[in-house]
């Protein structure tokens, strides 16, 4: 039951729905019911929520609280996850060495996860880092590839937010029309 609410609340933020995301994940937290992998897929969702609200302490007590349980003794994605979540709040906060870091644990760990859309969302959220650090041409490499490979696999939400990228820094490959 944690784990389809943690689902649902997953959807809901990508609709941009934060404080609904949150009732969602907070239900996921209660009903984990000492499950690490619940737990800690709870407490990831809850940092991002808080993330969508601009509450970063409380996003990065969410991330403190889910590395307490112990990352590495659930499932690889969720490690992928905390890295994600990571590099969007150091990027809300104008950190962007410290967002290249996680954003750079996020694509090796999901080298060896296997999934195909957390690899390209790894690289999405790598060219996002890069970018806020100021590291246009190297955000651009990146965003260029993860296009590519967001359209081949028909990965729609992380196209758009690639094509958002690439339509404010500028592509080296498309043009302006290409791109929006």
């Amino acid at each position: 039951a944690s784990l389809v609410h943690s689902t649902h609340a997953s959807l809901l933020r990508q609709l941009g729905w934060h404080t609904r995301a949150r009732t969602k994940d907070g239900r996921a937290w209660a009903q984990a019911a000492g499950d690490t992998e619940a737990e800690a897929d709870a407490l990831i969702g809850l940092a991002a929520d808080a993330l969508g609200v601009g509450r970063f302490a409380v996003s990065e007590r969410f991330l403190e609280r889910a590395r307490e349980v112990g990352t590495e003794s659930v499932p690889a994605r969720l490690a992928v996850r905390l890295a994600w979540v990571g590099a969007e709040l150091a990027m809300a906060r104008g950190d962007g060495a410290t967002a290249i870091g996680h954003a750079e644990r996020a694509v090796e760990l999901a080298a060896v996860l296997g999934s195909a859309r957390h690899a390209v969302k790894s690289h999405v959220i790598r060219a996002a880092a890069l970018c806020s650090a100021g590291s246009l041409e190297r955000s651009r490499r990146v965003a260029e590839e993860a296009l590519e490979a967001t359209g081949r696999l028909q990965l729609i939400p992380l196209r758009w937010a690639l094509a958002c990228l690439l339509a404010d820094i500028g592509s080296s490959t498309r043009s302006a029309a290409e791109v929006a």
